[in-house]
């Protein structure tokens, strides 16, 4: 071989190694984290914009799914970890979690703006920080009932009615936060006993148990049925846009759970991870939310979402997410027994 030729495969062979090299630099470079969620699919886009517009170079990859099943994944994973960070879960939730040794601690720049009560106190460095409540209440079809003659309801204690048989569905307790929030709400404010015995009453009333806890809501406001049990928010925003849909804020004080956030405990975490979980307590971000949610951890920040009581912040039944927590496993197996094997 002439040197000419030795000298062009050599350049050859030096861009090809050139070309691999930024190639792998580009790839080493790539910014992106996964993040698994349980909020509403409808509300992802926006908040993910609004994300990428301060940090346009970090790829999000959004896993979402019910309370449940997110819950279930991250347990399944916990020796293996998938995501990197939880977003927007329920505390009852995450704290199964963190006794599972699932979260990691980290203390989010401007925690101080966010209110106590919805922060991790167990550990030195949260495990965990709360971006909003939600609370049970029962959408109603307006139509529907008048045009079955069926009155309004205005408390749970009034859904174990004979007329209301076939008319309600609710969220699945072992899949839908809400599901689980309604019927830990009820124990805790009636008393174990007395709360089983008002859900075997309840069931002969149910049409159906399903997988979301925003469905019935949905279902309610297109005429499926007279009743659905479900979100505070979700139910007010849909009543906006159909005007046969009502919310009604039930007599008895309302069971809650608050949407957390939490970095996955991994061995290598991500710093993309850390800045997602900056943002996700931002004022921007909060703002992002309270269009959509009624209340906001965030001090001094109120919803834009309209329809709510003058003093729903007082009603708030006193819970104990611990408790919530260490008790879901035995509740949900024992209300699956009762009525999970069959829809009415």
């Amino acid at each position: 071989m002439n040197f000419k030729k030795l000298s062009a495969v050599c350049l050859s062979v030096l861009l090809t190694f050139s070309v691999a090299g930024c190639g792998s630099k580009k790839e080493a470079e790539k910014k992106e984290i996964t993040v698994y969620t349980s909020i509403e699919s409808e509300y992802i886009p926006a908040y993910k914009e609004a994300f990428n517009k301060k940090y346009p170079d970090i790829e999000v990859n959004i896993v979402r799914d019910s309370t449940g099943v997110i819950t279930a994944k991250l347990l399944a994973e916990k020796d293996n970890p998938q995501a990197d960070v939880i977003w927007g879960l329920a505390a009852s939730s995450c704290l199964i979690l963190d006794g599972e040794k699932v979260l990691a601690e980290y203390k989010p720049q401007g925690i101080e703006k966010i209110d106590k009560r919805f922060v991790d106190s167990k550990n030195e460095i949260p495990h965990w920080v709360g971006t909003c409540l939600w609370f049970g209440i029962i959408s109603a079809n307006e139509e529907e009932g008048k045009s079955k003659n069926l009155p309004m309801p205005e408390s749970f204690e009034d859904l174990i009615k004979p007329e209301y048989k076939g008319q309600i569905v609710m969220p699945n307790p072992g899949s839908s936060g809400t599901g689980y929030l309604l019927v830990s709400s009820w124990i805790k404010s009636m008393g174990e006993e007395k709360a089983w015995k008002y859900m075997d009453e309840l069931h002969k009333n149910i049409k159906s148990y399903v997988h979301s806890g925003s469905a019935p809501t949905k279902t309610t406001a297109t005429g499926e049925q007279f009743l659905g049990l479900g979100m505070d928010f979700e139910s007010l925003r849909m009543q906006k846009n159909n005007p046969q849909l009502k919310t009604i804020f039930t007599k008895e004080d309302f069971g809650w759970d608050a949407e957390v956030n939490a970095l996955v405990n991994k061995k290598e975490i991500k710093e993309e991870a850390k800045l997602f979980l900056d943002w996700a307590i931002s004022k921007e971000a909060m703002d992002a939310y309270s269009v959509n949610r009624g209340l906001i951890t965030y001090e001094g920040m109120d919803s834009k979402v309209e329809g709510y009581p003058q003093n729903v912040k007082e009603r708030l039944l006193k819970l104990d997410l611990s408790w919530m927590a260490e008790n879901r496993s035995r509740i949900i197996n024992e209300w699956t027994k009762r009525y999970g094997s069959s829809n009415n």
